[in-house]
């Protein structure tokens, strides 16, 4: 990540402003809260926007305590007016001097609803420092679409890299997905009927694709249908390697097995291929080695509580959907046998796959 620099570095140098002798700066040194503060009584987006303009470091930092102050005061701040809303936001945002308290803020109060004024507030600060943030929010990307959005934005704005945690990969999908419109000036979204078409016509896809490709587990498993439907889809098409999303997934659910409820539907929906169950045969022993050990455990909870008290129904409906082989199960007769004590049907499963 890009290291911090100093607030001076980002900010142009402001207008001159000579304070009173022999006094301790407070809140209003230089007039900037209160003005900010009237500003947003009077709901002027516009002259917030200005006002930041003119503002030193120093001037914003102060500023923060006040337009706090302002928030706190007002009785029922969710019923007020959204121009009202829409004014405090931007001063507050406009008020953080570095990229780290402005991916602070931004993420404390990632459900507002951003508009042209968010654009042009990020304008106010340099390029590096925008490029920063946007590093910032990718690392720590929600479910927020303001989030997603305005780090989008500032890719698009910057030219910086785009992020590639996890987060950020399961914020754009579920972005792409939702389709919303962006305000005026906000750079980002891409056109398309349904979530494969925007992936298509998507710059991003080429850079988060093969992320998402490469730890797929984390992004399906759990999650609706139509995520791991357009991983499918795309691959289909030949932007992806299916071979490899197979892999990786059946690595993940290995490595962390899910509970049943979250694995069939994403096994019926891979539909495996004979050679593709064949290629992913250690992951699916492991597997199976993990859920027959659950029956075993006759309903035991885990300390964590994870695999503790499984259905036996969806745990043996996990097991038929992996559909081990003869030779597969003839590794598990251990289990096999200890579970012939077992009530119906666990019972006559193991006796099955003796058989």
């Amino acid at each position: 990540m890009t290291q911090l620099t100093p607030p001076q570095a980002y900010l142009p140098s402001p207008p001159v402003r000579t304070p009173p002798p022999s006094t301790t700066p407070s809140p209003d040194d230089g007039g900037g809260t209160t003005k900010l503060i009237d500003l947003v009584r009077a709901c002027d987006l516009a002259g917030v926007v200005r006002e930041l303009g003119g503002l030193a470091p120093r001037e914003r930092v102060l500023a923060q305590a006040g337009l706090l102050g302002y928030r706190r005061s007002v009785d029922d701040w969710r019923g007020a007016a959204p121009s009202r809303k829409a004014a405090l936001s931007a001063a507050e945002l406009g008020c953080q001097v570095t990229p780290a308290a402005a991916a602070a803020w931004l993420l404390r109060h990632r459900y507002f609803a951003p508009g042209t004024w968010t654009v042009e507030v990020l304008r106010l600060y340099p390029p590096a420092w925008r490029a920063e943030l946007a590093a910032r929010l990718g690392a720590r990307a929600t479910a927020s679409d303001t989030v997603y959005t305005v780090t989008e934005h500032l890719v698009h704005d910057t030219g910086c890299p785009v992020p590639a945690s996890h987060e950020f990969v399961l914020a754009w999908l579920f972005n792409r997905a939702k389709d919303r419109a962006r305000p005026a000036g906000m750079l980002g979204g891409v056109p398309g009927a349904d979530l494969p078409a925007r992936l298509r016509a998507d710059a991003f896809t080429p850079v988060l694709l093969p992320l998402a490709v490469a730890r797929p587990g984390r992004l399906v498993l759990g999650r609706p249908g139509w995520l791991l439907g357009a991983l499918l889809t795309l691959a289909a098409e030949g932007a992806a390697d299916r071979a490899e999303l197979v892999r990786n997934l059946f690595a993940d659910i290995a490595g962390a097995p899910p509970r049943a409820a979250h694995a069939l539907p994403v096994l019926t929906a891979l539909a495996l291929t004979p050679a593709e169950h064949a290629g992913v045969a250690p992951a699916r022993t492991a597997l199976v080695d993990h859920l027959l050990g659950l029956l075993r455990k006759d309903g035991e909870a885990d300390e964590d509580g994870t695999d503790g008290g499984a259905d036996p129904s969806e745990v043996l409906a996990f097991l038929r959907a992996l559909a081990p082989t003869p030779d597969e199960n003839a590794l598990m007769v251990r289990h096999h046998r200890a579970l012939l004590n077992r009530p119906e049907p666990v019972a006559a499963y193991a006796r099955e796959a003796l058989t």
